[in-house]
């Protein structure tokens, strides 16, 4: 990825507002509604897009940085891809690399260089190329698509039906090779079961099974597991309760304002924070790779953890307060925030949709705090206060 494109991403972080976005000669409207970039437009520069539904067919000359609820990419970016949302679906052309992370993700584009997918389910298309290396994690995974060097899965259930380049390394529950697959060089997988290979699937080199270590099987593990799961869900609950009493009281007009960031662009912040989860962590990984920028990498590691863990507090006072006010009663803002904090754990611990309704609370509250932060730092410099 492209250092200056990752560098906006630090700014707004470290909460500076002067973050510029490219000329967008493109339908690009307000937050909440469509964005488009229509065929035939070419946009030059990184291009940022965020809404519940965000379609890209023209051309960017730069970077793309796509979150909303339904994302689709099929124009040309010559430069990377970092895509996020519900439904995510690549099938333009990639000249670098791309990042996508989805409920549901296809790919049926070329990408010239490296691939990161994952998601609920994933599907690679018999039209998506990927030039460089795959490297996917997801509940169900199809990969039809050719891949012309290593593949990396790790998936509840994965079929391989085209051919991949070089080494197949996987980690599933079920592997499945169809007639139509082909693999240059060895297999490695991790799985209780053996892979399911039909008759005319090609193997250039070796099929090699590892084991999956006895710490991690069995029935005391579970119970151990189980019992560190409900351990760890308590003190999140209690420091959440503190935390959130706390800001509460210290920075009650801040939190009010959070709180209205996401009741008024909800989208907004789902869509700001869902960039900033696909592109921080790649961030922070560059600077530690030099010794001169691993105290930059930590610092900026502690400081999107603790946001993003503090964004957890808002999106629980904005649920606090639409219960409230359904109810037609008044309370205190810390009651207000107790009874939200009830209802938000309830609703996490649903087998279902638990996993998503904490997803979406941190996506939320990450991004609604750096909106506010930029706002409220753009209005103390028209006032001339800083």
């Amino acid at each position: 990825m492209a250092l200056k494109a990752l560098l906006v991403i630090t700014i707004v972080l470290l909460d500076f507002p002067n973050v510029g976005w490219a000329e967008e000669p493109a339908e690009r409207s307000e937050w909440g509604k469509r964005v488009v970039l229509p065929a035939g437009q070419e946009i030059q520069g990184d291009y940022f897009a965020f809404g519940p539904h965000v379609e890209i067919s023209g051309v960017v000359h730069g970077d793309v940085y796509a979150a909303g609820g339904d994302v689709l990419i099929d124009g040309t970016v010559d430069g990377d891809v970092i895509a996020a949302g519900g439904k995510v679906t690549l099938s333009g052309h990639v000249t670098q690399d791309a990042r996508v992370a989805g409920g549901n993700v296809t790919v049926s584009g070329q990408i010239d260089r490296n691939a990161t997918v994952a998601g609920g389910d994933v599907h690679l298309t018999e039209a998506a190329h990927v030039r460089g290396n795959l490297l996917s994690g997801a509940g169900n995974i199809q990969l039809a698509g050719h891949v012309d060097q290593d593949a990396r899965i790790g998936a509840g259930n994965m079929t391989v039906s085209n051919k991949i380049g070089g080494n197949l390394t996987v980690a599933a529950a079920n592997i499945r090779l169809t007639s139509k697959a082909s693999v240059g060089k060895n297999i490695r997988y991790w799985s209780e079961e053996e892979p399911s290979i039909d008759e005319g699937a090609q193997i250039a080199g070796t099929v090699t099974r590892r084991e999956i270590p006895e710490s991690l099987k069995g029935e005391k593990f579970q119970r151990g597991w189980t019992g560190m799961k409900v351990a760890a869900g308590f003190v999140s609950v209690v420091s959440t309760l503190f935390l959130g009493l706390l800001l509460l009281r210290i920075y009650p007009v801040f939190s009010q304002r959070v709180t209205a960031t996401i009741q008024e662009r909800f989208w907004a912040s789902l869509g700001v924070g869902s960039l900033l989860l696909a592109g921080v962590p790649l961030l922070i990984l560059l600077f530690m790779a030099t010794v001169v920028g691993i105290p930059i990498g930590l610092l900026l590691g502690a400081m999107y953890l603790a946001t993003a863990y503090l964004g957890r507090v808002f999106v629980v006072l904005w649920l606090g307060q639409k219960i409230v006010q359904s109810l037609s009663i008044l309370r205190s803002p810390s009651w207000t925030f107790v009874t939200g904090l009830f209802a938000y754990t309830m609703l996490s611990l649903l087998p279902l949709i638990g996993k998503l309704v904490t997803l979406v609370t941190v996506l939320a509250g990450l991004g609604a705090i750096l909106i506010t932060k930029k706002e409220l730092v753009e209005t103390l410099r028209e006032q001339r206060v800083v």
